[in-house]
């Protein structure tokens, strides 16, 4: 059964993206997207993102309406990597994304993330990633010392946070809970 979610903002207002409602898959809700780039509104002009756990890749090409230079999107679901391909073409956002058939965790062990102003994070829920990948970029020294992420996780899962981030937002909606954090490599924020 097909679904579809709208871009809430920025120059693709309005359009859709498809998605198999039977996957694996949970969108950011509309919501919660609004919040995160209400948080960012002043600055994710020019931004360098990657959205690494991409799914439908609703986060990613948010920015991208919203102003953001490029988006990175890494999704290591085959049916939903072929979906988000065929979303970034008809949406004509081939010139401002990458699209990678990789395991975010793996990618982001092997990759140099220095270019990156924001990495957005929308793991599967109860299955520990959002832990694990904190404890990755906590340890990742290329990270700039601006870049931000947001993460997404069940309000039901706690989160020993790296003492390189710092929370620089949060919102609960439903079952949800939403971080943007700063990355504090010199523990000064």
């Amino acid at each position: 059964m097909k679904n579809s979610i709208r871009i809430t903002g920025g120059y693709l207002k309005g359009k859709k993206i498809p998605f198999d409602f039977k996957s694996s898959l949970r969108p950011t809700s509309s919501k919660l997207r609004e919040v995160l780039f209400n948080w960012l509104q002043f600055e994710i002009q020019e931004y360098q993102c990657l959205d690494l756990f991409s799914g439908t890749g609703a986060l990613g090409i948010e920015a991208i309406s919203r102003g953001a230079k490029r988006t990175v999107f890494i999704e290591s679901n085959k049916k939903n990597f072929l979906a988000l391909k065929r979303s970034i073409s008809d949406l004509n956002l081939k010139n401002n994304s990458m699209i990678l058939f990789k395991d975010g965790l793996s990618w982001i062990k092997d990759n140099n993330l220095s270019e990156f102003d924001l990495i957005l994070l929308d793991p599967p829920f109860n299955e520990n990633y959002e832990k694990k990948v904190l404890e990755v970029l906590g340890n990742n020294q290329n990270l700039k010392s601006s870049c931000k992420i947001y993460i997404e996780f069940s309000k039901f899962t706690d989160i020993d946070m790296p003492d390189s981030f710092k929370i620089y937002k949060e919102k609960i909606i439903g079952d949800v809970k939403a971080l943007l954090l700063k990355y504090d490599n010199q523990n000064s924020f």
